[in-house]
């Protein structure tokens, strides 16, 4: 699904409104159901980062920063996963967290508007994690970060933005996930039956 580009969306969703577009973007880098992984390497998320302004081009990702952006995405996945089942996150995902997000870094300025705003902090990948960090802040702040969900589907994950009126939508699409998961429920239970 990344192939097609940043802000690609399934069934014609509607991607998330900036600021938390990047956040998406960045979580949709992987498809778990399809083994794709576009960082799947240091310079791959090196490239990426570069491509969206975050990693100036003389700075390179460690391996430590490497582990960290993995792990950050693994973990705003279970976030948005949450928002879709409607729970609080667990005590187990706070303890993720907090690990996760240990180095991120921040420093206060004055906006355009002359609101105070938080910004990254930091060098090379880390001020970059600091930067998508940051914008989950803004989402949730703004209202918006309750509508970045994960397709409920088990080994899809893809993140969407639910914009529907009552906020109550579960799968990526229900064209895509949303069938396959409800015809198979439905072979389930008539095997079940005979």
């Amino acid at each position: 699904m990344t192939a097609a580009g940043p802000g690609f969306q399934p069934a014609g969703r509607t991607p998330a409104p900036p600021p938390l577009d990047l956040v998406q973007d960045f979580d949709n880098t992987e498809i778990p159901e399809w083994a794709q992984d576009d960082i799947a390497t240091p310079g791959a998320l090196a490239t990426w980062l570069r491509g969206r302004s975050l990693l100036a081009r003389d700075e390179q990702v460690d391996a430590e920063a490497f582990v960290a952006a993995r792990a950050l995405r693994d973990v705003l996945r279970s976030l948005a996963l949450k928002n879709t089942l409607g729970e609080p996150p667990d005590a187990r995902l706070h303890e993720v967290f907090e690990a996760v997000a240990g180095d991120v870094r921040f420093r206060v300025e004055i906006g355009d508007d002359g609101g105070f705003e938080l910004a990254p902090d930091g060098d090379g990948a880390r001020r970059a994690l600091s930067a998508i960090v940051a914008r989950v802040l803004d989402a949730q702040v703004s209202g918006a970060w309750s509508r970045l969900k994960a397709c409920r589907k088990e080994g899809c994950g893809w993140l969407f933005y639910d914009a529907s009126r009552n906020a109550s939508s579960t799968w990526c699409s229900m064209s895509i996930c949303g069938n396959r998961t409800k015809t198979a429920a439905y072979r389930r239970r008539r095997r079940q039956a005979s």
